[in-house]
């Protein structure tokens, strides 16, 4: 069982490699295995003190791979690759126990990416266990005939986004201005997201690395703001160009964050400007849009299915065994 290298500041020459595993392991597994936060991570590394990588080269090539984010107040949150070739070596169980050592105070939980069977038989087999679920929903925007994934699909009306008269009032649908909205918008998704421990951190850094990616379209990022310029809600969608596992290659679309503030909750933005940004994708000629929401969310889950969205995967998060229970080293 190899050891891991340990480091919170990952070498450009690393990091192209960790890419290069990552991209592998997503074709040979049909779902990527770290997510846009991690790759960004990898690409433009971490403020000090906030991440750790973790590593493991055979031959001087990077093999596998970990990244833990250090959250505070909650537990660290990893993720894991091994190469395809160079899976059933010990490789995975070796990192899952380097993230659980170099973990901070609160501990560490680690995500299965769509729950792939090697993923889930490493973790487990090493007594890992599931804490938390993350579903991936999915919905066409337009009819689609049957093919390997099942089908036919038929698309879901899409009502015309409709305000309470009050609510329309008091605040403007528009799109994201780049240079002028960022500090409303953080503002507004902590205050969304306070209780979610990655989407209610993100700060400045994060969103001004999100709009040099080649996806990033502020007209595809639909704001509520009131009079005072304050964000009452936002829909940010996002556009995935390789089709995310939906597509042979054709770009398909994602509802990317949907937040509503606290005192705006229960007045109908979050559905109106779900409903704008899906019309907005469907209007682009993307076959397919898909989401990702805590699976004990039930209102945002009752919300997505009346729109018209079915379940698709799970991602899952694992917790270690507590000290006593870990099973010796393979």
């Amino acid at each position: 069982m190899s050891t891991p290298l340990v480091t919170d500041d990952l070498a450009s020459g690393l990091a192209d490699q960790v890419l290069a595993l990552s991209e592998s392991a997503r074709r040979a597994d049909g779902v990527a295995p770290l997510s846009e936060h991690t790759l960004l991570r990898v690409r433009h590394g971490a403020p000090s003190g906030s991440s750790r990588f973790h590593v493991v080269t055979e031959d001087g090539r990077v093999v596998g791979f970990a990244f833990v984010e250090r959250v505070p107040g909650e537990p660290d949150s990893g993720e894991v690759v091994v190469g395809p070739e160079y899976r059933d070596r010990g490789h995975g169980t070796a990192l899952l126990r380097s993230v659980d050592r170099d973990a901070g105070p609160r501990g560490v939980r680690v995500w299965a990416h769509g729950r792939t069977p090697q993923a889930v038989s490493v973790a487990e087999g090493d007594g890992w266990t599931a804490v938390r679920s993350l579903y991936k929903m999915r919905m066409p925007l337009r009819d689609i005939a049957a093919d390997e994934a099942g089908g036919p699909w038929a698309a879901p009306e899409l009502p015309e986004p409709a305000l309470r008269p009050d609510v329309a009032a008091a605040v403007r649908v528009r799109e994201f201005v780049v240079g002028q909205d960022e500090e409303a918008w953080l503002a507004a998704n902590a205050l969304a997201f306070a209780d979610h421990p990655e989407q209610g951190q993100l700060t400045l850094d994060d969103l001004l690395q999100r709009e040099v990616e080649d996806w990033f379209d502020p007209r595809g990022f639909f704001l509520a703001t009131t009079k005072e310029g304050k964000v009452a809600a936002f829909h940010w969608t996002k556009t995935h160009a390789d089709g995310a596992g939906l597509t042979d290659g054709e770009p398909v679309g994602e509802v990317y964050a949907v937040g509503v503030a606290p005192s705006w909750q229960g007045s109908g933005l979050g559905r109106a400007l779900t409903l704008a940004g899906l019309r907005h994708l469907r209007d682009a000629g993307l076959p397919w849009v898909h989401l990702y929401v805590d699976g004990d969310n039930e209102a945002a889950v009752r919300l997505y299915e009346s729109l018209g969205f079915g379940m698709w995967d799970t991602d899952v998060m694992y917790a270690p065994p507590a000290t006593g229970d870990r099973r010796p080293p393979a």
